[in-house]
């Protein structure tokens, strides 16, 4: 059951908006609503809002007081952040409509308007199109509703009153679910809010429903309304992602919109499986369980015994597209080319960055999406490996290792690394397959025909075209390069592992060390290599822990803490600038790496290089 009672935890925004912009008809929308109302969150951090006034007008109104402000010159979208709180804002869009969307993303045409229902008519999908309204009573007359035998209200009730009455009150939270335009208009007339109105079809209603969180509470001394004229609750309850009106139409306006639905659907599913795992209800009869975010026992919700109630709520229920919004998707892909690049990275980032991006690229490929965004991943599908050392072709194979980093690095950049860190396979296999000789063989090995070598080639091309920043692709491209680094230690002799994981964390700083052998685990895990034990990872997870050891013990040993430096060096040698001080310096680097505490000496380093130069004298 959606949680309408998670609803009040608004009303404190929504007085704070109230004062700030000096206007009592302030709406909120979007998903501040929506994840109060699927118990995903009941302490909102991004809230969006609407109300009626000429932006420039209502902008010079605000009260800025200890409020950071600024605001876009196109769309006037104006936001706030209170001073002290980095992390919540406030973010007003006038109440607009828009018209002529050209160049399949911006509209050419926006006119600022006083009707919300002209407002929800521009917005994407139902479950963002729905808006939440608190004022205080200006009266001190109680509402008159009926107080016996309230109804708890079940899903498919709430649904069905929507569709034959168009409204439903819910006398314990005092909320008023309006969906007919005819009763919205009434209760908000050119926006504005009509208390009489409001008492009117409270008092008119024949039966008297409640959530099922409290069966006793009285009214509060808040009118609280829901406005849903695009059927949000709906969408919500059979978890199906729904367009405002004709998909082929609202992705035709906005094509970044084919992108946003995927990820809405990726974030929606994250957070409610996130929130499962958190919550799980105890069906035992002796449990004080309580339902996630509320303090409402299993027993006062259903009576006692009732656990296949119970039960059905613990099998958490997904978001997935309605029939003609995924055939929509499907169809108008192609519409993306016309998309700013920069745009589409931001929707591209944000599911890496924070919810499921296996998820969210199977979405990209079932939708026809993935050759576009990413066109050398694409090309892996169904390239079949070697069955000596894969399981999977390499594109199963990327899947189920991007899977695996996801669940133990949050790095976007390193989750983007395991998307692209075998695409060159594709080009690798098909010339290993042409090589007729052993020695022809060989060079596949080698660069440029290496998966390692060129897989970052095509990283490039592909990020570069998505406007990834050159730091970035940096980023993702040592990822690549290195990813069989840690293999090549775990081949060595043991005696060396020590000393060549601390040449690299020598090399690069401990989170890239560490997040190196984070893909090397992720890789060998989904190799499922027949020669070995692709489930014993322990010499992987061996290197992790060597890492954390060097660096609480001794830190990360870099060129600059050599006993020794250039200068010292050529004094000693009586050396003039050249290429052999660089050549030993670094020999003596790489010695001192075996044993620190014992090597890193002047005079030890000294009589190491003598021998050094002697035997080099000598070959």
């Amino acid at each position: 059951m959606l949680n309408f009672g998670l609803l009040k935890y608004l009303d404190y925004h929504q007085r704070f908006l109230q004062g700030r912009i000096q206007i009592s008809d302030v709406f909120l929308v979007w998903w501040c609503v929506r994840d109060l109302l699927l118990w995903i969150s009941s302490n909102p951090l991004d809230i969006d809002f609407t109300c009626e006034w000429k932006p420039e007008e209502l902008y010079s109104h605000i009260n800025t007081e200890w409020l950071s402000h600024f605001k876009t010159d196109k769309f006037w979208t104006i936001t706030l952040i209170p001073s002290g709180e980095k992390q919540r804002s406030y973010q007003l869009t006038p109440l607009r409509t828009e018209w002529d969307y050209e160049d399949f993303r911006h509209p050419w045409e926006i006119n600022w308007s006083n009707d919300i229902l002209l407002d929800a008519k521009r917005r994407d999908f139902s479950i963002n199109a729905m808006y939440y309204f608190s004022v205080e009573q200006k009266t001190k007359k109680e509402l008159d509703y009926v107080k016996e035998n309230p109804k708890i209200l079940s899903e498919s009730d709430l649904l069905k009153i929507l569709k034959t009455q168009w409204y439903c009150y819910l006398s314990d939270i005092n909320l008023l679910i309006l969906t007919d335009s005819q009763f919205i208009s009434q209760v908000f007339p050119q926006s504005h809010f009509d208390e009489y109105a409001f008492r009117y079809l409270v008092e008119t209603q024949n039966e008297c429903y409640i959530t099922w969180e409290e069966k006793e509470k009285r009214p509060e001394k808040l009118f609280r309304v829901l406005i849903d004229s695009t059927w949000g609750i709906e969408s919500m309850i059979h978890r199906k992602l729904t367009t405002v009106w004709n998909p082929d139409q609202r992705f035709g306006e906005d094509a970044l919109r084919l992108i946003r639905g995927l990820r809405l659907v990726n974030v929606c599913n994250y957070q409610l499986l996130q929130l499962d795992k958190k919550n799980k209800i105890d069906t035992t009869p002796q449990s004080q369980a309580t339902a996630p975010l509320t303090g409402s026992k299993v027993s006062s919700l259903w009576g006692e015994g009732d656990h296949e109630v119970v039960e059905r709520l613990n099998k958490v229920q997904l978001f997935d597209f309605s029939s003609e919004t995924w055939e929509s998707i499907k169809k108008n892909t192609p519409l993306l080319v016309h998309v700013a690049k920069e745009r589409i990275k931001e929707e591209l980032c944000k599911p890496f960055q924070k919810w499921n991006p296996f998820a969210f690229v199977v979405l990209l490929d079932a939708s026809g999406m993935l050759p576009i965004l990413f066109p050398a991943l694409a090309k892996t599908k169904f390239v079949d490996q070697p069955i000596r050392y894969h399981a999977f072709d390499v594109y199963t194979h990327i899947m189920l290792s991007l899977k695996a980093i996801q669940e133990m690095n949050s790095d976007y950049l390193v989750r983007f690394a395991m998307l692209y860190h075998d695409v060159w396979k594709v080009w690798q296999y098909a010339a290993y397959d042409k090589a007729k000789t052993k020695e022809e063989k060989q060079i596949i090995f080698s660069w440029p025909l290496n998966h390692r070598e060129s897989s970052p080639v095509l990283m490039k091309a592909d990020f570069s075209a998505l406007w990834f920043s050159k730091k970035e692709i940096e980023t993702i491209e040592r990822y690549i390069h290195e990813h069989h680094t840690p293999g090549e230690i775990l081949n060595s002799h043991p005696n060396n592992r020590i000393k060549k994981v601390r040449k690299l964390y020598s090399e690069k700083w401990y989170e890239m060390v560490n997040n190196l052998f984070d893909i090397n685990i992720a890789d060998r895990l989904w190799q499922e290599n027949p020669l070995q034990n692709s489930s014993d990872l322990t010499d992987s997870y061996y290197l992790k822990e060597l890492l954390n050891q060097l660096k609480n013990s001794e830190g990360q040993f870099e060129m600059k803490d050599l006993a020794i430096n250039w200068e010292k060096l050529m004094k000693h040698f009586k050396l003039e600038p050249s290429r052999l001080v660089w050549e030993l310096l670094h020999q003596a680097f790489d010695w001192v790496l075996t044993d620190i505490n014992e090597r890193n000496k002047e005079k030890e380093i000294f009589n190491y290089l003598e021998n050094y130069i002697k035997n080099r004298k000598n070959s």
